[in-house]
């Protein structure tokens, strides 16, 4: 399935099938021009949603104008947007951009350097230009500006997971965006996991809107919501799980821990490969904490609580 503009802008209106969303995510995590195509295409769009204009519009006429501007600000484009290139997104956008102020917009997107902030096997804590500090977790990725400009603080969680402690500014919110949901906050601490098209938000203080396909739930401390591809209703949930904390306090909090659900984040955090071999094991539920142990050590107390085997083969490990 070849990647064009067309199955882009389903995605970014949530209209795109699952196969498709799960193509468009690998594409954009292939390499680092895919990431950079991706993200401008998204860039433009966005903004050009969120500008406002009144009374009917000539796409083709306004897009022939918009060449005209790009032609003679060739300079101050990016040299990763070819003035040449013929995106059919700029139909879209283009009305709306020359309407409400073309200067406004390259003055606002492009006159700061765009960041990346990529973790592969190693979690990463770094400080943004306002001073929200992010703790991004193993094998995911953050695009942020090296400075906020305009009434929005925006960044991109592309694939991954990320703690964000929001430095607070009621001015200006601060928006993090994940496919298609839209997380907007003020000044707050949560987390946010953004995994093959599925979005999970999990909130520890303040207060955090979660919105997507129009639809716009309101979290607070201890509240979370797991929100699908092209879900039309958006429902929040309590989270008495601690163990997505686990990248942070290089711990693993169980309180009534189902064993599905331990064996979920030990995959994740030891990149392994454990099964459950019975399902009535599913549900056996487990209180404890482990820090900085291995994960041998963790399988051993495991096995011992439940009196289950543990069997390694191949790349697998077997509880039974």
């Amino acid at each position: 399935m070849g990647i064009n503009d067309d199955l882009l802008i389903s995605y970014l209106l949530g209209e795109a099938t699952n196969e498709e969303t799960y193509h468009i995510e690998d594409w954009v995590a292939e390499n680092q021009e895919h990431r950079r195509r991706f993200n401008q295409f998204k860039l433009i769009w966005e903004s050009s949603l969120e500008l406002k204009f009144n009374g009917p519009v000539d796409a083709d006429a306004s897009l022939r104008r918009l060449k005209q501007k790009i032609a003679t600000r060739k300079e101050a484009l990016p040299e990763t947007v070819p003035v040449s290139q013929k995106y059919s997104w700029m139909k879209i956008a283009a009305a709306v951009l020359l309407i409400s102020g073309f200067a406004w917009l390259y003055t606002s997107l492009y006159s700061t350097k765009e960041m990346q902030f990529l973790t592969q096997g190693l979690v990463r804590t770094d400080t943004l230009s306002d001073g929200s500090v992010i703790t991004l977790n193993k094998n995911s990725a953050l695009l942020y500006p090296e400075k906020f400009r305009g009434k929005l603080r925006r960044v991109w969680l592309s694939k991954g997971e990320a703690f964000f402690n929001i430095s607070p500014d009621k001015a200006k919110p601060f928006l993090i965006n994940t496919g298609n949901t839209v997380i907007k906050v003020v000044g707050t601490t949560f987390n946010v996991k953004n995994k093959r098209g599925l979005v999970e938000v999990i909130v520890e203080t303040g207060i955090v809107l979660v919105s997507q396909n129009g639809q716009t739930v309101s979290l607070r401390s201890g509240e979370k919501v797991s929100v699908e591809p092209g879900a039309k209703t958006l429902v929040k949930q309590d989270n008495p799980d601690h163990l997505y904390t686990y990248y942070r306090s290089k711990e693993f909090v169980a309180d009534d821990t189902p064993l599905w659900r331990m064996v979920q984040v030990l995959n994740e955090a030891y990149s392994s490969h454990i099964i459950i071999g019975r399902k009535e094991l599913n549900n056996l539920t487990l209180n404890t904490t482990f820090k900085d142990e291995s994960l041998d050590h963790i399988l051993e107390v495991i096995g011992r609580t439940f009196s289950i085997k543990i069997e390694k083969k191949n790349n697998q490990v077997i509880l039974y």
